[in-house]
């Protein structure tokens, strides 16, 4: 195509461009202070060991955890060494020691209790904060490199699955940092201590309390698998229960239209069957692993009663150390217990972080490596012997050559299914093409900038996505930089004038709630305008709206488009009256193309052959 007008006269050459300033807005710039959470991705996602990447979470708030571990051995200290005192007391009393004496280790006791309990309470602030704030860090990276990812990636991958993915598993991983690091680690350190001070009593006794724990802990970790087992047994079936449920919420006016109202009950009943089933199995397995724990501590307790006895009779131990061993092993019983209490909590970590480190490792087919920024102005799009693949062997696009002058417009029609979205989505480098390559101002996308390529090439979607906030955060994307004017004005140029005086600041409601279908299309054209692109890709804009809202779309598609490089994809022909060049597509490839007035005069042309199945099925 000879080009027919051009916004701007620079000459077509490549322009070198900084990462470090083109396309960041002010935001992006504080977050490369976090380097941590874009730098790691990588090796992170490589580490084979699901602790050596818990490691590496931890590491940036290495300090936090430091002076956490710190607390703890502090805290297992003070309840190692308030049996001592009482040990102490015993002693003291048995051998008639004077009231008074007692006394101030009385109150020696009271201030360590009173100490531990409330360095405890510390501890605990300190694990969740700590939790948290490592773990938010995690959900900015994921989120990050989530929508980083290609569009091969996100078609595969629901959203569902992603807030799961990025939100449900790292909350599991906080669980277990804030709540089960903090137990186990002040679990060992008191066990540990408690075996020490046992020792310098006796080393007989360390002995016996050694195999004790070690006995009590076997029987822990083997009754564990079980219950993890009937555990996982039980989110499955509801995840199978709860799916079902919204697929037919989804479904209930079909269902209720075609009398299966009988059907979904019974499948209900049958799905809730297997979820009770499965929870009984499950609470019958932590029943009986409570119970092996309590019976090891009742055990435990009864064995200390005799053996103290018998040593304090034999004279090979006084009352007061007697006191002590019985005061240890009912202090085991607390690690013990959380350990099964905790056991669900560290099996879902366990598979979030593998979840966690899968995810990292994913990697976009869209390297962000370009340097070069096409000329200012308007730029010619050119695609060069593409061909697209959504990964099987079918070609969605075939050998597609083809030229879009600067500053020219270009309608591209063709059946459901011919590639035309594709087509625009290679435009906008969401998708790489198997073979070939498009450029823009005579520069390949794979050679500039993702963030440079965002700003210079814009897209008006058929599906426009509103969010709750004001009508300036739904045009401006939550950007702060555009002043009100600038807002107003975009707001002016596409048509939406009234919805300017209505004032900016008016909050939408969920999904844009209070503007209609063809205000939401407009909305998304004053984001376009905002922007002052070089190249605008409309992808079916009119093809949800009434023909007195098509009109004024088609109003604020002629402003918006007037010396910009501009590819509109429509079903609609008659929004394409304004356009320079059409191209007819069928079955990926390029089937016609031309001068819209050439093509109109070609009877036996695809596109004229078009225009009459569209005038007929209009009559």
């Amino acid at each position: 195509f000879p080009a027919p007008r051009s916004r701007s006269s620079t000459a077509d050459r490549s322009v070198p461009v900084s990462h470090d300033t083109v396309g960041f807005s002010s935001d992006q710039q504080n977050q490369t202070h976090h380097s941590w959470l874009l730098g790691e991705t990588g090796p992170m996602a490589k580490q084979s060991s699901r602790w050596r990447a818990l490691m590496a979470l931890l590491r940036p708030d290495a300090l936090r955890w430091v002076g956490l571990g710190l607390l703890l051995g502090v805290v297992s200290s003070l309840v190692l060494a308030g049996p001592l005192v009482v040990r102490r007391i015993v002693d003291k009393a048995a051998a008639g020691t004077d009231s008074g004496h007692i006394v101030q280790l009385a109150l020696v006791y009271l201030v360590i209790a009173f100490a531990a309990q409330l360095i405890s309470v510390l501890v605990t602030w300190l694990a969740t904060v700590s939790a948290w704030h490592t773990t938010n860090a995690l959900r900015l990276q994921l989120a990050g490199h989530v929508l980083g990812l290609d569009h091969e990636f996100h078609r595969s991958h629901t959203p569902g699955e992603m807030i799961q993915r990025i939100d449900g598993d790292v909350t599991s991983v906080s669980d277990f940092l804030g709540k089960v690091v903090p137990k186990a680690v002040g679990a060992f350190l008191m066990v540990v201590g408690m075996v020490v001070v046992i020792g310098i009593v006796d080393w007989r006794l360390a002995v016996g309390a050694s195999l004790y724990i070690v006995a009590a802990v076997a029987f822990v970790v083997r009754g564990r698998h079980r219950a993890v087992g009937e555990s996982a047994d039980e989110m499955g079936a509801s995840a199978r229960l709860y799916g079902g449920i919204e697929e037919r919420l989804t479904a209930s006016e079909d269902l209720r239209a075609n009398g299966a109202g009988a059907h979904v009950m019974w499948r209900f009943m049958e799905e809730s069957a297997d979820v009770m089933s499965a929870a009984v199995r499950r609470q019958s397995a932590f029943m009986r692993l409570w119970w092996g724990v309590d019976g090891s501590v009742a055990s435990g307790s009864a064995l200390t009663l005799i053996a103290s006895a018998i040593l304090v009779k034999n004279g090979t131990i006084s009352l007061g150390t007697a006191f002590l061993l019985f005061q240890y092993v009912l202090l085991l019983s607390r690690p013990l217990e959380d350990v099964v209490d905790q056991l669900e909590t560290v099996q879902k970590a366990n598979g979030a972080m593998v979840r966690v480190i899968d995810l990292l490792a994913v990697t976009s087919t869209i390297v962000d490596s370009g340097t070069l920024s096409p000329p200012v102005g308007a730029c010619a799009v050119q695609f060069e012997d593409v061909s697209f693949q959504y990964g099987d062997d079918h070609n969605v696009l075939t050998s597609i050559s083809l030229t879009v002058p600067a500053g020219s417009s270009i309608g591209v029609v063709g059946r459901s299914g011919s590639g035309k979205t594709t087509l625009s989505r290679l435009v906008l480098r969401l998708i790489e093409p198997s073979q070939g390559q498009v450029l823009v101002g005579g520069i390949a996308l794979r050679d500039i900038p993702l963030q440079e390529l965002r700003r210079r090439v814009a897209m008006v979607p058929q599906e426009v996505e509103l969010f709750s906030g004001s009508v300036r955060d739904n045009v401006t994307l939550f950007d702060q930089q555009p002043s009100d004017d600038q807002v107003i004005d975009a707001l002016v140029q596409v048509g939406l004038a009234e919805l300017a005086e209505a004032g900016i600041h008016r909050q939408l409601g969920p999904s844009g709630a209070g503007l209609s279908a063809g205000e939401a299309q407009l909305v998304a054209m004053a984001r376009v305008w905002l922007r002052s692109p070089d190249v605008v890709v409309l992808d079916e804009a009119t093809a949800r709206v009434d023909p007195a809202t098509e009109r004024r779309l088609e109003q604020a598609v002629a402003r918006l488009i007037r010396g910009r490089t501009t590819l509109i994809i429509a079903h609609r022909l008659s929004t394409l009256d304004a356009v320079d060049y059409i191209v007819v597509m069928d079955h990926g490839r390029i089937i016609e193309q031309g001068r819209r007035s050439d093509l109109i005069n070609d009877d036996r042309g695809h596109f004229q052959q078009l225009l009459e199945l569209a005038s007929g099925s209009a009559r």
